[in-house]
């Protein structure tokens, strides 16, 4: 197999970080082009739209000759080059969620229920992710769906589906924090693992080993849940997660390896949970300037450039820890190093 791979997402820091320390050597096309991705890579390319995005990974693939991982937001783009990642076609079937929650009703695997129920009704877009639009409401909307709101906990099980299906973690997901200035259903990060008994915890894995044997997947995908009075699956994302950082140092794992293993047909090992890991989105409260670099910093992964500008609630900077104290500690450090930007009037 080729030892150069090349990343194309929103924000692909995550997985270049991993194929690195798996010993690829990494290419990246990415939305955000943050100032540690750059650690990690031999060349990063920036984009502003998908065909940007597919033209940039189709002639980078062929001169290099880099095998294509798709992820955060590129899922469905159909790049003409040798993947090491679902097939788009495959993707698109997942991350409609109308056609995906249709499949899950025919198999009998809870899902909250489609439909209008007034004050209790979530709107959310039918394409989409990261909790970005969703919101409490029952309004028509074109490209939305309507569904019941379920009161519960947001989880997820990263697994790696290869000869056999093995969940490889449960996670909390972190969701409209506003100590990270989060709003709404905003996805800003992980929590491994979830804080619950280990028969509620095999539950949730065994509905997510349901859920994606009932589509031709391969490789690392995550199954989101509400964890109400039982597990209610959310959505299926069939590429590497945002709980990568998470899992891996929970675990003692290299994700991307267990990723390639699963496409070579080698079986993966279910691996011990070692300690409880953190990864909290802070999203900017206003346009700031960024006034430092702080790649190297063990506590903080997509950096923001020196000198870069920020909109009001963009994503700032990933902040590690072990507790929920040290994350909010590290939010006012961090924060130290952003200038506010008066807006002319």
């Amino acid at each position: 197999m080729s030892k150069k791979v090349l990343v194309v997402g929103s924000n692909v820091r995550n997985v270049a970080s991993s194929a690195r320390r798996a010993g690829y050597e990494v290419l990246a096309v990415a939305r955000f082009v943050d100032s540690d991705l750059k650690i990690y890579c031999k060349e990063v390319h920036r984009f502003s739209s998908l065909k940007e995005a597919k033209e940039i990974a189709e002639e980078l693939a062929e001169r290099e000759n880099a095998k294509v991982i798709l992820t955060s937001s590129c899922e469905t783009l159909k790049v003409k080059a040798e993947l090491l990642c679902n097939d788009p076609k495959v993707s698109e079937k997942v991350c409609d969620k109308l056609n995906f929650y249709r499949t899950l009703e025919k198999a009998g695997i809870p899902y909250p229920e489609l439909g209008d129920f007034g004050e209790n009704t979530i709107m959310k877009p039918r394409i989409g992710g990261g909790g970005e639009e969703v919101r409490l409401g029952n309004e028509d909307r074109n490209g939305f769906i309507k569904q019941r709101f379920i009161d519960g906990i947001p989880c997820s099980v990263s697994l790696i589906v290869g000869r056999e299906i093995t969940p490889i973690a449960v996670n909390k997901m972190i969701v409209g924090w506003k100590e990270l200035n989060a709003k709404g259903f905003r996805y800003a990060g992980n929590i491994t693992p979830l804080d619950v008994s280990n028969e509620v915890r095999k539950e949730i894995e065994k509905i997510a080993i349901e859920t994606v044997s009932l589509f031709d997947l391969l490789g690392s995908v995550g199954v989101d849940f509400i964890l109400a009075e039982k597990p209610y699956v959310l959505e299926i994302n069939p590429r590497f997660q945002g709980s990568l950082d998470t899992v891996e140092w929970s675990c003692d794992v290299n994700l991307f390896k267990m990723h390639v293993m699963a496409f070579e047909g080698k079986k993966v090992e279910k691996p011990k949970l070692k300690r409880v890991a953190i990864r909290a989105i802070l999203f900017s409260p206003e346009r700031v300037k960024v006034l430092d670099d702080l790649s190297g910093n063990p506590f903080y992964a997509d950096i923001p450039n020196r000198g870069d500008v920020y909109e009001k609630d963009d994503p700032l900077v990933s902040i590690l820890a072990t507790k929920l104290e040290e994350v909010i500690r590290r939010k006012e450090i961090f924060m130290k190093y952003l200038s506010p930007i008066k807006q002319n009037l």
